[in-house]
């Protein structure tokens, strides 16, 4: 059986390594994309259980997977102040459940629509250089610290 692209990040640390990583939780890991950062802050929360339907992880880890999601992305929300922050779990290419947390500021070119409306030549065009993803990385996993306290949640 042929590892997914998602596990196999996992298992060799690659994005993860190089100081992608905002926090590891519970039942997953958030990471700070590492392209796409025309929306500063682009997140994702990747599941640790290599599944993919939501309703296919057992009701608890579910509930939990979820309201870490929450966290991290309420994190995301106050460290950025965007206009708008979306939630998509798609999966179309990669069925293992990862949600992409996706802050939108008053310079999208499309914000009535989905970022995959937009342009690859317009939201490629934005990397941040290492110091900026060690300091946001760095600013959105210390207000998580606060949040996993006020919510009782583990950060490992």
């Amino acid at each position: 059986m042929t590892e997914c692209a998602i596990c196999r990040i996992i298992n060799e640390r690659n994005d993860i390594e190089k100081g992608y990583m905002i926090a590891e939780l519970e039942t997953g890991y958030a990471v700070i994309s590492n392209k796409w950062q025309y929306f500063k802050g682009y997140t994702l929360f990747i599941c640790k259980e290599c599944v993919g339907e939501l309703h296919d992880l057992p009701t608890e880890y579910r509930q939990k997977f979820l309201f870490e999601m929450s966290v991290v992305s309420e994190a995301l929300y106050n460290v950025l102040k965007p206009k708008k922050l979306n939630y998509e779990l798609l999966g179309n290419d990669c069925k293992h459940l990862h949600w992409h947390l996706i802050p939108r500021y008053g310079t999208d070119p499309l914000p009535q629509k989905a970022i995959w409306n937009i342009s690859r030549d317009i939201f490629e065009t934005t990397r941040l250089c290492a110091d900026e993803i060690k300091t946001l990385r760095m600013d959105i996993r210390n207000e998580m610290f606060i949040l996993s306290e006020k919510y009782g949640i583990k950060m490992l």
